[in-house]
C-alpha cells in the first residue's frame, strides 16, 4: 500500500449538511476500495488564489490515506465526475507503508495531545525567564563600552 495525502475544494454554495455528504461520500469511496483513512482535516471556507468556476471561495478538506494505486484512480475517477469538487489535488507521500504502524503512530500523537489538556500561557513564560536568571555567565561574557565622564569648567 501506498500513502496518499488529498486536497479537494468543494462549492462554497452547498450548505453544511450537504457539504458533509460530500466528504463522507469520498471518505466512503476510499474504505470501499481497501484504503485506510488515515487523517481528514477540514480546513473550512477559504478565499481562493484565483476564480475557480465563477467561486472566489471554496471549502477546502485534506485527506491522509493509505491505499493501493487502482484505489487511488478509482477516488480520483469520482472526484472528476461529481460537479461539487471545484478542483483537486493528490500526492503520493510514501510508498509500501505498514498500515498497523502508522495508525499506531497517529494514536500516539493523539493520546498525549489529550493528556496535556491545554497549557497555560504563564507556564511557558517561567522557563524562559528560569534560564536567564539561572546562566548568569551570559550577562558577563558580552563587553559593555563605558565612556569616561568629562567634567566642564
Amino acid at each position: 500500500m501506498n500513502r496518499y495525502e488529498t486536497i479537494f475544494i468543494i462549492n462554497p454554495d452547498l450548505g453544511d449538511d450537504e457539504t458533509r455528504s460530500v466528504i463522507d461520500k469520498f471518505t466512503g469511496i476510499v474504505g470501499a476500495q481497501n484504503g485506510v483513512q488515515l487523517k481528514l482535516e477540514d480546513w473550512g471556507r477559504r478565499r481562493l488564489a484565483y476564480k475557480i468556476r465563477k467561486f472566489h471561495q471554496g471549502y477546502y478538506v485534506l485527506l491522509d490515506f493509505a491505499g493501493v494505486p487502482a484505489g487511488l484512480a478509482e477516488f480520483e475517477r469520482n472526484l472528476k465526475i461529481d460537479d461539487r469538487i471545484l478542483r483537486f489535488l493528490s500526492v503520493k507521500t510514501g510508498e509500501n507503508v505498514d498500515v498497523e504502524a502508522l495508525k499506531a503512530e497517529i494514536a500516539a500523537k493523539v493520546k498525549p495531545q489529550a493528556e496535556a489538556g491545554p497549557t497555560p500561557e504563564v507556564s511557558e513564560e517561567a522557563p524562559a525567564q528560569e534560564s536567564v536568571a539561572a546562566s548568569p555567565a551570559v550577562a558577563e561574557e558580552i563587553p559593555v563600552a563605558v565612556e569616561p565622564e568629562t567634567s566642564e569648567e
